[in-house]
Formats: C-alpha cells, sequence, structure tokens
C-alpha cells in the first residue's frame, strides 16, 4: 500500500466513524433519510446521493430524498433502471458511462437537466437477509468514475446505513404502537361513554329495577345496551351485537345504537321498531356488516311487556314458577336485507319477575379445554339466582364466566342485562 493509499485509508476510516456518529444522533426516520443521503455524499466524494427504501408489500423501490433537487416521490419496481436491478439481484453495480449502460434510464436527467455520469449502486440488506433498500451515489468529483476503493467505501457505510435504518423502524414501531394504544384507550373510553352507567338510573322510579354490564374482549368492541323512557310510563331496552371485533365494530356499534334510539323515541312498537332500524342500517352498508338486537318495552303501570327479535340470542324469563327463554318471534339479523319483517311477543310481567338480556360473549366463553360456558350453565346460573336483585345477579354472572374462563383468553364481549318489575 502506498502513501497516498494509505491517507487515503486512514480519511476513510474516519469518515465512516464521523458518519457512524451522526447516524446513531437520528432516531426519526424522515430525518434519518436525509442524514444518510448528505453522509453518503460527502464521505464518497460524489455530486449527489440517493436512497431508496423497499416497499415490500408493493415489490417496489421508492425515494424522496435527494440533494438540493427537488423532485416528486420516485417508485421503481424491482428490475427497473440501475437501483431496481440492484434491488433485485442484490449485487452492487458501478458504472463509469450510465449513458452508454442500457440499464440507464435517463427521464430524471431530461426532466431536471441534470447530467448523470458514473454510478455507484449498492444493496441494503438488513438482518436475515432482509431487502432494505438501495444507496446510490452519483458523479465522482474530480475523478471519471468510482473505483474499487470507493466500493469498498460504500459497503462499509451500507451497514451503517443498515443498522440506522432497522433501529429507526424499531423505534418508529415501537412510538406507533404506543400511539395505537392510548388512541385505543381514549375510543374505549368514548365508547363506554355511550352507555348508561350510573344505576339506578331512575331513583325517582320504584316500578322496577334495572343493571347492565358489558366487558369487552378488547380495547372496543361491539356489544351494546341502552334503555330509554319514550313516554311517562313506558321504559324501551335494548341489547345488541355486532358482527366481528375491534375498531370496526364499534364505529358501526355507535351509529347502530344513535339510530335505535332515534327511531325508538318516535315508534311505539318494538317489532315497528326493528324495521325501520334494519332499514336505515342497510343502507349504504357497503361494509356487509350486521348487528343483532333484542328490543323490548316495559309498561311499568300494568307490567305488560311487548319485545321483537333481530337474530339476537334469546333472552330468559325469570318468573314466580322458574327461568325460561321467551317465545321465539322471527326476524333475522339486521344490515343483511333491507325488507325484512319482525314478529311480536307480549307478556305480563307480574312483581318480583325478570327478563334477563344477554349476548353470546356469555354462553360462548370458553375455558383452556374449549368448552363453551353453554345454555345449559346460563340457565343453571339463573334458576340459582333468580331471586337476586339485578346488579348482584349481573355482577355474579360475569364472575361466574371469568372463573370459568380463567385460563383462557376472553375471546369475545361479554353484555348482560336484567330489568326486574316491582309493580
Amino acid at each position: 500500500m502506498t502513501f497516498s493509499d494509505n491517507q487515503r485509508h486512514v480519511r476513510n476510516v474516519e469518515a465512516l466513524l464521523r458518519v457512524s456518529q451522526s447516524l446513531a444522533s437520528e432516531i426519526r426516520l424522515d430525518d434519518l433519510l436525509q442524514v444518510i443521503v448528505e453522509k453518503a455524499a460527502e464521505v464518497m466524494d460524489a455530486d449527489r446521493a440517493t436512497l431508496f427504501l423497499y416497499d415490500e408489500s408493493r415489490k417496489e423501490l421508492w425515494s424522496k430524498t435527494t440533494q438540493r433537487l427537488e423532485i416528486k416521490e420516485i417508485r421503481l419496481p424491482l428490475g427497473a433502471g440501475i437501483a431496481g436491478n440492484v434491488a433485485k439481484n442484490r449485487r452492487a453495480i458501478n458504472i463509469p458511462d450510465a449513458y452508454a449502460d442500457p440499464r440507464f434510464n435517463p427521464d430524471f436527467d431530461n426532466e431536471t437537466g441534470y447530467r448523470t455520469r458514473s454510478i455507484l449502486c449498492l444493496p441494503l440488506i438488513g438482518n436475515g437477509g432482509r431487502l432494505m433498500g438501495v444507496i446510490q451515489v452519483l458523479n465522482k468529483k474530480d475523478q471519471a468514475g468510482f473505483d474499487e476503493a470507493d466500493g469498498s467505501l460504500l459497503a462499509g457505510l451500507s451497514a451503517h446505513i443498515t443498522v440506522a435504518l432497522e433501529r429507526a423502524r424499531l423505534i418508529e414501531a415501537y412510538v406507533e404502537k404506543e400511539r395505537m394504544e392510548e388512541a385505543l384507550k381514549l375510543a374505549h373510553d368514548i365508547q363506554m361513554s355511550m352507555l348508561p352507567k350510573v344505576f339506578p338510573p331512575f331513583p325517582e322510579r320504584h316500578e322496577f329495577d334495572i343493571f347492565a354490564a358489558i366487558a369487552p374482549a378488547k380495547e372496543v368492541g361491539g356489544d351494546f345496551y341502552d334503555f330509554f323512557f319514550i313516554d311517562e310510563d313506558r321504559l324501551c331496552f335494548a341489547v345488541g351485537d355486532v358482527s366481528g371485533k375491534g375498531v370496526p365494530a364499534a364505529l358501526f356499534m355507535a351509529v347502530t345504537k344513535t339510530l335505535f334510539k332515534a327511531i325508538a323515541s318516535r315508534m311505539g312498537r318494538p317489532s315497528d321498531i326493528l324495521s325501520r332500524l334494519n332499514e336505515e342500517i342497510c343502507r349504504d352498508n357497503d361494509s356487509g356488516m350486521f348487528v343483532t338486537l333484542f328490543c323490548g318495552i316495559l309498561n311499568n303501570r300494568t307490567g305488560q311487556f311487548d319485545y321483537s327479535n333481530g337474530g339476537h340470542n334469546l333472552p330468559y324469563y325469570l318468573s314466580r314458577t322458574g327461568v325460561q327463554p321467551l317465545e321465539k318471534t322471527g326476524g333475522r339479523v339486521l344490515g343483511l336485507v333491507e325488507k325484512s319483517v319482525y314478529g311480536s311477543g307480549r307478556l305480563v310481567l307480574g312483581p318480583g319477575e325478570t327478563i334477563f338480556l344477554y349476548t353470546d360473549g356469555v354462553t360462548e366463553a370458553m375455558d383452556a379445554t374449549g368448552n363453551f360456558f353453554s345454555d345449559q350453565r346460563l340457565e343453571q346460573f339463573l334458576a340459582q339466582a333468580q331471586s337476586s336483585p339485578p346488579r348482584q345477579l349481573i355482577e355474579d354472572l360475569v364472575k361466574e364466566v371469568k372463573v370459568f374462563s380463567a385460563q383462557a383468553p376472553q375471546s369475545d364481549d361479554i353484555t348482560a342485562l336484567a330489568l326486574r318489575y316491582l309493580g
């Protein structure tokens, strides 16, 4: 090695150390990309540099980071142009005369007036052999092209770039995860704020006692309950379960609950409420989501209870003589067929009798071996808790379900509502 070569080697090592320090100080990906192209051009004595990142989902390279020249985002399929060829074959390319190489695309030069002479381009390979992108430097200063030493220097630089990119992406993913968790927590708080939570909800009314609870399987879910007076004597209440889970189900739940209350406030029969609600949900329902819903109206003076069911689990009637499901009224889930018919059911509650509503998150809760809580266990529980007031009945049931499925993750929302007529 000559003295000149030795000097160049020392300079290159020092340059790599400086670049490593500069890259280590940047954790935001957008800022890091700019530092990379600036330092790559500086260290390589190149006129400019471009960093292409690999978009695995689209099998493309993309870049919007350049030096001095402002351009729109560039996207290249694998195999297209010099950078695309390097990414596809995962091998470096050193071109002393760009216009003499058939792989070179002069469109960028024609658009900007820039003149590309020499090109040195390397793939960026991360952990596990994963393609991260391509680093490209153009027009070696004071030389006709890039030599072998330049290739070694850029290879050393690419190792630092790859580490910095992987670190920045990990940090960005962590920050995004934290941001998402915070957003989901806020969404949970907003969703829960839409449900009645103050019990007793009508302290001045002594004709009935009501209690409800919901335990989402995720931060947000698709179950809901609601109750409200539609006139002085009649209390309307419902339990629903939207198809799916997570944010989409929560948004659909919010729309359904809002529509339900608006429609129920001006319609007197549960079957009419479900029919109208179904029409509204079907309209512009491009998502194809649907909801099961049970709706009941209790006359607090007479105990008359009218109800209609849209594909939901049949509630239980806790009468003086025992526990039995309500009679079927027919009616499909809401949101699938716009012109659907919903039947009506009626019974008269005596003092001390209870109507119990729930979602399938109760009966389909699983234990560690995959066994369901089941309708049978629910009926046995209700028979034993028949005399319990609504709050105790619901709270004891939720505990019972969670004890049953203690060793298994909760797979669905658990929602229940109990209304006892006091006369």
